[in-house]
């Protein structure tokens, strides 16, 4: 007598839970897909000024070359021109300057691995802030000309920051800067700059 006849109801009767719990399981892993919350989307990342500062900026085309006056202070207020939506190290402002400076000066002007400002900057870019810059001469005798094509014309520049998303934007700054200039073929141009902090209260004092 052959025995392969409850062979077969033995095995279908152990197939069939296991097929019912496969697709009972099928069925709680596609419920369970359908009802899981979409991942949030992340927000959209402010764009890029087209032109740092919004436009604020000193213009260097608007500079008046032969006047040694006009070209130190532009040059001052721009070294402190700094946007913290597009500006990656203090440096980017002294770049932008460089169609005031000689050829061998603007050569100079490479910017470092690191921010030196990267702390004095952390408040200003949280509201991707920009810088507004003044410059009033220096008090002392700083300033000279030597000569009828080299001068030297120090300032005490100040900044605060004017903020992109409608809130305040901390900080403030002020700096004693020094601009060496000499003049070629009737046009002054910057060969070289120094700045130290002034502490607080001290500008204007």
């Amino acid at each position: 007598m052959s025995h392969r006849p409850r062979l077969i109801t033995a095995l279908a009767v152990c197939v069939l839970p296991l097929a019912a719990c496969s697709w009972q399981a099928a069925q709680e892993t596609s419920q369970s897909s359908s009802t899981a919350p979409a991942p949030e989307a992340s927000p959209p990342s402010a764009p890029t000024p087209e032109v740092p500062g919004d436009g604020t900026f000193p213009q260097v085309q608007d500079v008046d070359r032969t006047d040694v006056e006009s070209t130190a202070r532009t040059a001052a207020i721009l070294l402190h021109s700094w946007d913290t939506a597009v500006d990656r190290t203090e440096t980017a402002a002294a770049i932008r300057a460089t169609p005031l400076m000689s050829e061998e000066w603007a050569d100079a002007q490479v910017e470092p691995a690191r921010n030196s400002s990267h702390g004095e900057w952390l408040g200003p870019a949280e509201h991707r802030a920009y810088s507004r810059a003044q410059a009033v001469p220096a008090i002392g005798d700083a300033s000279a000309d030597v000569g009828e094509d080299r001068a030297v014309r120090a300032y005490e520049v100040s900044w605060r920051w004017a903020s992109r998303d409608g809130e305040p934007a901390p900080g403030t700054g002020s700096r004693q800067v020094t601009i060496y200039l000499e003049k070629h073929s009737g046009a002054w141009e910057v060969v070289g700059h120094q700045s130290q902090e002034m502490a607080a209260g001290e500008a204007g004092s």
